[in-house]
């Protein structure tokens, strides 16, 4: 399969990360999922558990979403309510599309209604244009909850990457570092490329 320009973008801030946030980079992992929507309340509720890892700790962090519009909504909304305080980028990022893609050939019943399906989530990204995120499993509930996650681990590290590199930044205009300076400027070019951030 190609990679498209995009992937290889992410794959070169993926690389960035090692170098500047190493294990303080966050690593989402979906723990549990539960989705309950009843015929007479126009609200689905949502609760997530997600294994967090950062700085070599690990947590699961329990997350409740009770006002959603379906379950999309409630796996997005309660992401972002949990991690935008800390991380105020997340502000500039919005779900624009969600495409179900079932594969019937690969199913191994003659239903079909075991067949893995793809979900792609679009993402907008205020003045920086749209960035997809995908995942296949034989649960689009699964596959969504991934996608969104992958997301969000990836736009948090955007923002603990640029405030790393702006300290460094800052360290190395006192002390009349040039060579540093080049390289923190080339790497927040790289960063500003994904989306923008608190100065």
């Amino acid at each position: 399969m190609r990679r498209t320009p995009q992937e290889f973008r992410r794959r070169n801030l993926k690389e960035l990360f090692e170098k500047t946030i190493h294990a303080r980079q966050i690593q989402l992992e979906p723990f549990d999922i539960s989705v309950k929507e009843s015929w007479n309340s126009d609200f689905t509720v949502v609760e997530l558990a997600i294994n967090e890892t950062s700085s070599g700790l690990q947590n699961c962090r329990e997350i409740v979403e009770t006002r959603a519009k379906g379950f999309v909504d409630g796996i997005f909304k309660a992401c972002h309510t949990q991690y935008v305080e800390q991380h105020a980028s997340l502000q500039n990022i919005k779900l624009i599309d969600y495409q179900v893609r079932p594969s019937f050939s690969n199913s191994n019943k003659t239903m079909g209604s075991d067949a893995e399906t793809s979900i792609t989530l679009m993402v907008e990204v205020k003045d920086h244009g749209i960035a997809e995120f995908s995942c296949t499993s034989r649960s689009i509930l699964y596959s969504s909850f991934v996608a969104t996650l992958e997301a969000f681990q990836f736009y948090i590290n955007c923002d603990r990457a640029f405030r790393k590199i702006k300290l460094v930044l800052e360290d190395a205009q006192a002390r009349n570092r040039g060579d540093i300076v080049q390289v923190c400027m080339s790497n927040l070019a790289l960063l500003t490329g994904a989306n923008t951030y608190d100065r």
